[in-house]
């Protein structure tokens, strides 16, 4: 089993072009596990997903936040390469919504109210 490829690309529009077949799903996590939210702000879940083109897997993590204002609601959205589903699994046990994105020791991909870019580490 492996990550998908598209977390090696160098530039998003490539790991964008990579996912144009899609994913498939994998496993559905849910908001919880281990006793801590899989998502942050107030609400959001977890799933594993395969990349149809290279069979790779990722690990999706989906938050909300809503506004306690008049603005609108804010929307993020994480792509994680993981090896498969035992690796998706630890991470779930190890990390809640905001560790992993702070800890994870390798470059993801990270949308922001529709706003992509690179988070983590590039180093492998």
């Amino acid at each position: 089993m492996a990550a998908c490829k598209a977390f090696m690309m160098k530039t998003i529009d490539e790991a964008l072009e990579h996912w144009g077949e899609g994913w498939e799903s994998i496993e559905e996590y849910g908001d919880t596990a281990y006793n801590h939210p899989l998502h942050t702000w107030d609400e959001g879940q977890r799933k594993l997903r395969r990349c149809i083109s290279c069979g790779g897997y990722i690990l999706c993590q989906w938050s909300e936040f809503h506004s306690l204002t008049d603005d609108s609601d804010s929307y993020y959205t994480d792509f994680f390469p993981v090896e498969g589903p035992e690796e998706a699994d630890e991470l779930n046990y190890k990390y809640n919504g905001f560790q992993i994105e702070s800890q994870f020791p390798k470059r993801y991909l990270c949308i922001t109210n529709g706003r992509y870019h690179w988070a983590g580490s590039s180093e492998e």
